[in-house]
């Protein structure tokens, strides 16, 4: 609504400025109204203006987009990790957390595209699954699906390499409990998708609500738990 406003409002000024500039009696030595000379005046100086506008919504969009992109700075450089840009607009994050190594990569929204999250951590679970409300494709494609059984588990998609090893996984509250956890809702939480790989466990998410330092904090330690949790499977 705030980008609608700055474009928009200047617009509809400049387009005043331009109708008084053409219409406003001046006296003289301005040219008369709606003659050659005052035209070519209105064109000039609304010209003028409209080059000073896009000059600053460029400045505007480019500082909102920088600001965007390090919602997440304080409260992941609190953890230990390194920051640095990522794809222009967006951040990423590496370092040491608990003896692991944890990387973070943060995008914005911007139109209508939803802001992307993905969390990293190192763990040695020499296995590969998959969980998501529809299937994740990003890695996993030749897996087998797993039918798993109870209510919680109605709505996931579950895709693994060892069937056994998923079901020894999910079978374990606690190891269950971080799983359903990170996963959330798609509806109220946006899309989560979950891949253990064999070095590593990862959180991709597009949340519905505005990302924050506190949301990313709470998904890396649930992670982190996660991965020490499916080392013991």
């Amino acid at each position: 609504m705030r980008v609608v406003l700055v474009i928009l409002v200047p617009t509809i000024l400049l387009f005043g400025v331009a109708l008084l500039l053409l219409w406003l009696p001046l006296p003289g030595p301005f040219p008369a109204p709606l003659s050659r000379g005052r035209n070519l005046m209105a064109a000039v100086t609304t010209g003028v203006l409209g080059m000073g506008y896009v000059i600053g919504l460029a400045v505007y969009v480019v500082s909102s987009v920088r600001q965007a992109g390090q919602t997440l700075d304080a409260a992941l450089t609190a953890r230990g990790l390194d920051s640095s840009s990522y794809l222009g607009a967006g951040r990423q994050y590496h370092g040491l957390v608990g003896g692991r190594q944890v990387t973070v990569y943060f995008m914005p929204a911007h139109g209508v595209q939803r802001a992307l999250v993905d969390v990293r951590v190192s763990a040695d679970l020499g296995a590969r699954a998959v969980l998501g409300e529809t299937r994740p494709l990003l890695d996993c494609r030749d897996c087998a699906r797993v039918t798993v059984e109870g209510a919680d588990w109605a709505r996931f998609e579950v895709y693994g390499e060892d069937e056994t090893w998923v079901r020894r996984l999910l079978a374990d509250p606690t190891r269950g409990a971080l799983l359903l956890g990170l996963l959330g809702d798609r509806q109220r939480d946006g899309l989560r998708e979950l891949y253990l790989q064999p070095d590593q466990v990862w959180l991709r998410a597009r949340p519905t609500t505005p990302v924050t330092g506190e949301h990313v904090q709470r998904w890396l330690d649930d992670v982190l738990a996660l991965a020490q949790a499916a080392e013991a499977n």
